[in-house]
């Protein structure tokens, strides 16, 4: 989803847009703090308060207002894992089915909280402003996400969360209702347990 995400019409690298320097005064211990982590990154240091301010200006902002909680990644599959499991330990008979039952359940109800988000962060809604917010999702999550095009038409998204089966069917499911509702397309997707691969044509 990086890269091309935001759609054809992308506007060009980071290295092309316009700058501007701007002073401000900090804390000596917040610089310290900063440097240290920018050491560590092997990158300069206006590289990485650019990269904080990105991310706020992004996303950060807005996470209080669109009733957002910053949680463990490892937390979003567990609850799927927990439901699982207590209708393993209750005796449900057709786990599966009730597992396929709750991932997209789950899904439908990300997809329609998913446009008021999305509405409020970038005033508008559509493909790939949609793909957009949820790639800047993934980031901030710890979630890797790339997009490739290959040929004139055929987009490749991959998702990489390392949470386990039951996330990646539910990203299966987000993913299929992203494509059939906003583009009217069918996706070609497959799951491995830690990986969400999907192929679609977009014209």
């Amino acid at each position: 989803m990086s890269g091309d995400s935001v759609g054809p019409e992308a506007s060009s690298s980071y290295q092309s847009k316009k700058t501007r320097s701007v002073t401000f005064r900090i804390d000596s211990s917040v610089i310290d703090e900063l440097q240290g982590e920018a050491d560590t990154r092997e990158i300069s240091l206006n590289v990485l308060v650019n990269q904080v301010l990105k991310r706020y200006a992004e996303w950060d902002r807005y996470e209080s207002k669109i009733g957002m909680m910053p949680v463990p990644k490892l937390m979003l599959s567990t609850l799927i894992d927990k439901a699982i499991s207590s209708a393993k330990a209750g005796g449900i008979k057709e786990v599966e089915v009730y597992r396929d039952l709750i991932v997209k359940e789950a899904a439908q109800i990300a997809f329609n909280l998913m446009k008021d988000s999305v509405l409020f962060m970038k005033k508008h809604y559509n493909l790939w402003v949609v793909l957009s917010v949820l790639e800047e999702y993934m980031k901030v999550s710890g979630i890797k996400a790339d997009h490739r095009i290959e040929g004139s038409s055929k987009h490749v998204f991959v998702v990489q969360h390392e949470l386990g089966e039951n996330w990646s069917l539910f990203t299966k499911e987000l993913l299929t209702l992203i494509f059939q509702n906003l583009a009217k397309v069918r996706a070609d997707i497959h799951v491995t347990p830690n990986t969400t691969v999907a192929e679609v044509i977009l014209r």
